[in-house]
C-alpha cells in the first residue's frame, strides 16, 4: 500500500534522469517502502514503464495487483524472471541487500547491469544500510531519498486522522502554532513512526491536544537515541545564561533571522550560515553556548558524540556518520552540535586501516556541500590536534576563541550561579569574589559555589563572601595546572580566531 502524501517533484525529476540516462542499479538506503513505492510509482508513470515490487514472503508483484509471480520468493528465480523478461521496467527488490553478498548473486546482477543498461529498465535495492560487494559498489548510483517537508507531514497527520475519525470520534485541539510545533517536532520521524504516535496519541484519549506534542518528542528521543550515534537535548539555557562572549552573542543575533528563513536571505543575497566553531579552555562555557543557541533559535539540539562514532567492524564507522548526517538533516533546521570535535576527526589515520581519513574526508565534503539547514557547532579543548583543513576559511562560518573569563565575566557567572541556587547575589562582595577566583572558568566557579554551599550546610551557617573566598583558595585552577597548555592556544588564537567576549 502506498503512502497518501505526494512524492517531491525535484525527487521523481532527479530519478527520471537518471532513469533515462540508464542507470540499471539503483540503491536507497531506508526503511521506508510506503514512501519509495509511491515514488516509484509516480516515476513509472512519469516515464511510462511498468512497476514491480519484491519482497521476501511474496516474490514479484505488479503495482496493478493480481498475484505474485511463481517462484519470484525466491532471490535466484526473481532475478531469472527480470533477465528473461528483458522488460523495460522498474524493479523494487525490498531488502534484497543481505542476497548480494552471495557469489552466484553477484555473478547474477552484472549480468542484469550489462542486460538493463540496454534500455530503460532499472533494479532499485532498498532497505537499512545495505553493503554492496565490492566488485558491485561501483556498479550501483546511490539515490538519496529527500527528507519530507513541513507540508508532507501535515497531509500525512490529516490523512491519519481522517482514518481516525472513521472509527472512532476524535477533537482536534491546536492553534495554528501548536501545529508548527507539532510538524517541527515530527521532522525526522518515519512516516511508519508518525502513523505510530499520532494513532497512539489520539487512541489514548480522543483528542490531539498541545499536551500530545510532549510524548511526540519523547518518542523522537527515544528514535534518534536508538541510532547509537547521536542525542536528543531538551535545553532550557538561552544567551541569556551565558555570561560575557558579547562578540560571540551579538554574532549570533545578526545570523537568527538568516536561518529562520534561508529563501528570504537568499532573494537578499545571502546564504543561510552553516556553522561555527568554538576553541577555547575547558568549563568556559562553549558546550552552554551550543545548548543556548538552539534555545534562542527554537530549533532541535542534537549532540553528535565522537566516542560513538567509531567500530571496529569494516566499514560500520562510515556507515555511522552517514546514519548521524542523515538524522540530521532529515530534522532540518536543526543545530548540530559535535562536542571535542577532535576526539573525532583529531587522529592520524594510522592503525586504523584509513578509516579515520575516510569519514574526515566525508564530514568535509558534506560540510561544504550540505544543502539542508543544518547549524554546526563544533566545541574544541585542544587545538594540536585537529587537522589544518578543518580550520581552513570556509569550513565554518567563524571561529572563536573562548578564553578564562575577565573580571565582569566572573562577576557575571557568580551572580547567575548564586541566583540560580535562591541566593541574593547583591548580599555578597561580587567583586572581591571576582578577584579571588582570577584565573578560574566558569566551571571552576560554579564548584566554588557548591562547594561553599556544602561547606554552609554542614557548618549550618549561611553562605558568606568570606566562605566563598575560602572555597577560592582551596582551589588550583586549570589556568595554573594547565598554564603552558592555555598559553599556546592563546597564541594559536591570536591571529586565528575571533575573540568570543
Amino acid at each position: 500500500m502506498t503512502s497518501s502524501v505526494l512524492p517531491s517533484v525535484d525527487q521523481v525529476r532527479d530519478l527520471e534522469v537518471l532513469i533515462l540516462a540508464h542507470h540499471p542499479l539503483l540503491l536507497i538506503e531506508t526503511l521506508e517502502d510506503d514512501r519509495i513505492d509511491t515514488l516509484l510509482a509516480y516515476l513509472a508513470d512519469r516515464v511510462g514503464i511498468g512497476l514491480f515490487t519484491w519482497t521476501a514472503h511474496r516474490g514479484l508483484v505488479h503495482s496493478t495487483g493480481g498475484a505474485p509471480i511463481a517462484g519470484t520468493a525466491d532471490p535466484s528465480r526473481c532475478l531469472s524472471f527480470i533477465e528473461e523478461s528483458n522488460s523495460e521496467a522498474l524493479f523494487h527488490l525490498s531488502g534484497f541487500g543481505p542476497m548480494l553478498q552471495e557469489p552466484a548473486m553477484v555473478s547474477r546482477m552484472r549480468e542484469l547491469y550489462r542486460s538493463l543498461f540496454e534500455h530503460r529498465g532499472a533494479i532499485i535495492v532498498s532497505g537499512a544500510s545495505v553493503s554492496l560487494p565490492p566488485d558491485l559498489d561501483p556498479l550501483f548510483t546511490v539515490v538519496d531519498l529527500e527528507p519530507p517537508s513541513q507540508h508532507a507531514y501535515y497531509q500525512l497527520v490529516a490523512s491519519v486522522l481522517r482514518d481516525l475519525r472513521q472509527r472512532m470520534p476524535l477533537t482536534v485541539d491546536l492553534d495554528s502554532e501548536e501545529v508548527a510545533l507539532l510538524l517541527s517536532h515530527l521532522r525526522g520521524l518515519t512516516f511508519f513512526e508518525v502513523k505510530k504516535v499520532i494513532t497512539q496519541a489520539v487512541v489514548e484519549d480522543g483528542k490531539l491536544t498541545k499536551e500530545d506534542i510532549e510524548k511526540v518528542l519523547e518518542t523522537k528521543k527515544r528514535i534518534i537515541q536508538r541510532t547509537g550515534v547521536l542525542d536528543y537535548y531538551t535545553t532550557e539555557e538561552t544567551l541569556a545564561d551565558v555570561a560575557g562572549l558579547e562578540n560571540l552573542k551579538a554574532w549570533l543575533r545578526k545570523r537568527k533571522a538568516a536561518f529562520s528563513d534561508p529563501e528570504k536571505a537568499k532573494r537578499f543575497g545571502l546564504s543561510a550560515p552553516k556553522g561555527l566553531m568554538l576553541l577555547g579552555v575547558q568549563g568556559c562555557g562553549k558546550s552552554l553556548c551550543a545548548k543556548a543557541v538552539a534555545r534562542e533559535w527554537q530549533l532541535p539540539l542534537v549532540r553528535l558524540d565522537p566516542s560513538n562514532l567509531y567500530n571496529k567492524y569494516a566499514g560500520e564507522s562510515e556507515k555511522n556518520l552517514r546514519r548521524a548526517i542523515q538524522t540530521a538533516e532529515n530534522m532540518a533546521p536543526i543545530v548540530l552540535w559535535i562536542d571535542e570535535i577532535e576526539k573525532a576527526f583529531g587522529g592520524t589515520g594510522e592503525g586504523d586501516s584509513g578509516t579515520s581519513q575516510r569519514i574526515f574526508g566525508s564530514f568535509l565534503s558534506w560540510l561544504n556541500d550540505k544543502k539542508q539547514s543544518v547549524f554546526v557547532i563544533a566545541t574544541a579543548n585542544d587545538i594540536s590536534k585537529l587537522p589544518p583543513e578543518l580550520l581552513r576559511k570556509g569550513r565554518f562560518d567563524e571561529i572563536f576563541f573562548v578564553d578564562l573569563p575577565s573580571h565582569a565575566g566572573r562577576v557575571e557567572i557568580f551572580r547567575l550561579h548564586l541566583a540560580r541556587r535562591n541566593r541574593a547575589p547583591d548580599q555578597l562582595d561580587l567583586d572581591a569574589l571576582a578577584d579571588a577566583t582570577d584565573g578560574f572558568s566558569g566551571a571552576e566557579i560554579e564548584q566554588v559555589v557548591v562547594s561553599a554551599l556544602y561547606s554552609a550546610f554542614g557548618e549550618q551557617a549561611e553562605l558568606s563572601t568570606e566562605l566563598l573566598i575560602r572555597e577560592a583558595e582551596g582551589t588550583r585552577p586549570l589556568s595554573v595546572t594547565m598554564a603552558e597548555r592555555i598559553a599556546a592556544l592563546r597564541q594559536w588564537a591570536a591571529d586565528r580566531a575571533v575573540s568570543a567576549d
